[in-house]
């Protein structure tokens, strides 16, 4: 890989990570029934999966395999 290529990489890299900070806290979804409630949810859990398997991925290009 080409430095233009690696430097486009770490932007990537750098965009997922922060994507994931601001992910990073709870909201409360809320549930109706005859009696309001809430229960807590992490965007972050929702979209985990996903962002690992970019990561990885963008370290395995990275990593010239």
């Amino acid at each position: 890989m080409n430095e233009e290529q690696l430097t486009t990489l770490k932007h990537i890299r750098n965009a997922v990570d922060d994507m994931f900070d601001k992910l990073d806290r709870d909201l409360y979804e809320k549930k109706l029934a005859a009696k309001v409630s809430y229960t807590k949810v992490r965007p972050s859990d929702l979209v985990a999966e996903n962002l690992e398997y970019i990561v990885s991925n963008l370290d395995k290009l990275k990593g010239g395999e």
